[in-house]
């Protein structure tokens, strides 16, 4: 593989685990990036999935508590049936999988938990099971607590609840994901999660949210720092596209949002329904909007809720200090950017609407006075808006995300 080096030829099997034909190599690893790079590991394990399709979760399981620190499991290519959750526990392991496919067979046991400080899951495909939604963290496919974690190149196909649960994380990366087909949301991120960047992933077809951010009032803290990037989200038949229900100091930019069936393609909010916190110091830039609650799937008949497809809302909390610059939305059903409620220092600019059902612009809020609302260079179907109560001269302090404070990505670990 490229960036890495064997010295030698397989060793033998660890009988233990005879089912899974683990071999342990004796290869040495020079270039694996990021910080597991200083532990110098000098052996992988490896797993070969068996014929027969009987159930490898505890020899994986094995497997995965064998790890030394700076370890790599390598999921050999093939099928492996998994009845079981299984915890990534070791520091700054590497789970390895590319062409390895993990098919579930218990809908609330086919986790794969990470909680290993700078651990990486990369490469594998994790098909869900399940029927009905769920929400335990051990029926989503990929569960993340703790530090440093790293989820790259990793298909999900089905499932109970979400593709990828981040809770209390911090300084994690989930990059280049495929997530088709959950029950509940495709990424949620909650707990508290800070410095987590969201990039480069396709998230489709999902039961809810596509992405959601969600802080509730019950945690005693907010998701914070929070960067979502260059994400394609398409065609969920319920839930939103990207939403930020409670939590300060996050971007979406970059994203290509379609096909959000009953909902807005990004929603900001703070929600009493729900008990969650406010949301403070966003923004929302150069994303690519279209074909917002206007649902063509047949058989979908659920009820719109309605929103905008840049929606901003309160309940009795607060939303502050957004920016909103640079979007296109393309073929809304309702309004193309809508604020209701406690919703005060926000700017408005550069944003492209075309064919949109409602109003280009719906300003409903309550407690801010109209110069702390600033609408500039915004246009519907190529002529300029004018907008009555968005008269502000000044540009509230929107920083968004910090990018510095981004996990770099351990780019060697992934296939080249």
């Amino acid at each position: 593989m490229t960036g890495r080096q064997r010295k030698g030829a397989a060793a033998g099997v660890l009988t233990a685990l005879a089912l899974a034909a683990l071999v342990l190599w004796l290869g040495g690893r020079k270039e694996v990036g990021g910080s597991i790079d200083a532990v110098g590991a000098t052996a992988d394990v490896a797993v070969q999935p068996i014929a027969g399709g009987a159930d490898q979760a505890a020899a994986l399981q094995a497997a995965l508590d064998s790890l030394q620190p700076g370890q790599r499991l390598v999921l050999a290519p093939g099928n492996y049936r998994v009845g079981n959750v299984l915890a990534i526990r070791g520091e700054q392991v590497v789970v390895s999988g590319y062409g390895a496919t993990l098919t579930a067979t218990s809908p609330d046991a086919q986790a794969v938990e990470i909680t290993g400080r700078n651990a990486t899951l990369v490469g594998v495909t994790l098909v869900g099971t399940g029927t009905q939604r769920l929400e335990s963290s051990t029926s989503a496919k990929v569960s993340v607590d703790g530090y440093g974690i790293q989820v790259l190149d990793v298909t999900i196909r089905g499932g109970a609840s979400a593709g990828i649960f981040v809770s209390r994380g911090s300084s994690i990366a989930l990059v280049g994901n495929k997530v088709h087909g959950t029950l509940a949301d495709g990424i949620h991120i909650t707990g508290g999660s800070r410095d987590v960047l969201v990039q480069d992933n396709s998230v489709t077809a999902t039961g809810d949210d596509m992405i959601g951010i969600v802080s509730y009032q019950r945690d005693g803290t907010i998701n914070q720092n929070i960067l979502v990037s260059a994400n394609y989200l398409a065609g969920n038949a319920w839930g939103r596209g990207a939403s930020i229900v409670g939590g300060t100091d996050v971007t979406l930019a970059n994203n290509w949002i379609e096909g959000v069936q009953k909902a807005a393609a990004v929603l900001i909010a703070q929600e009493d329904g729900y008990r969650t916190a406010g949301v403070t110091n966003v923004q929302v830039t150069d994303n690519m909007i279209s074909d917002i609650e206007n649902a063509t799937q047949p058989g979908n008949n659920r009820l719109a809720a309605g929103h905008a497809a840049i929606d901003i809302n309160t309940g009795t909390g607060s939303v502050a200090r957004v920016l909103v610059a640079g979007n296109q939305v393309t073929r809304a059903t309702y309004d193309g950017f809508r604020a209701v409620g406690n919703v005060c220092n926000v700017r408005v600019s550069r944003n492209r609407f075309v064919t949109i059902g409602g109003a280009a612009l719906s300003l409903q809020v309550r407690n801010c006075p109209t110069d702390a609302w600033t609408c500039d260079g915004n246009t519907l179907d190529g002529t300029g808006i004018a907008l009555t109560g968005c008269n502000g001269t000044g540009s509230p302090q929107v920083s968004g995300a910090d990018r510095t404070r981004m996990p770099q990505v351990r780019t060697a670990l992934r296939q080249q």
